[in-house]
């Protein structure tokens, strides 16, 4: 399951930034890091836990229908699109969020006929169960045809 470790490039901070918005000054305006707790969009935790295997992942405020998981070609993707408005009227403040996140993951060793997800208190949690291994089969005799003597008589 190396798969699913997450990347993280890091910079070091004797580089320069590419451009302005690669600053560290501009850099918060432009990713979910207080929203989703990570520059890759969500965190994700994922515990092995002998028969399967249990993700969890952190989606606070995100609701039901704005999650979208799916498997496609060995890859379980989740992903969601994330809106959400705050207004106070007496002091005329507005703030808007929005946004698309993302995360895939490798499904090598994954029953993938038999994944669950549910989604409680902003965490969704998909259970993954593990397949099984094919069996090797074993050792097993190998019946020989032919020589009933038949070549003994031509002789």
């Amino acid at each position: 399951m190396y798969a699913m470790m997450p990347y993280r490039s890091h910079r070091l901070p004797q580089q320069r930034p590419r451009s302005l918005f690669d600053d560290q000054f501009f850099r918060p305006f432009f990713e979910m890091n207080d929203w989703m707790g990570s520059r890759m969009g969500f965190r994700v935790d994922i515990h092995d836990e002998d028969s399967h295997y249990m993700l969890e992942a952190e989606l606070p405020g995100v609701s039901k229908d704005q999650i979208n998981l799916s498997v496609e070609n060995d890859t379980l993707t989740i992903s969601a699109d994330m809106r959400s408005e705050h207004k106070d009227e007496k002091t005329c403040y507005s703030e808007r969020r929005m946004g698309h996140v993302s995360r895939s993951f490798s499904l090598e060793g994954i029953d993938q006929d038999h994944i669950t997800a549910d989604y409680k208190n902003g965490i969704l949690y998909v259970t993954m169960p593990k397949s099984q291994p094919e069996e090797a089969p074993g050792a097993r005799r190998i019946a020989i045809t032919g020589g009933d003597g038949e070549e003994e008589k031509k002789a």
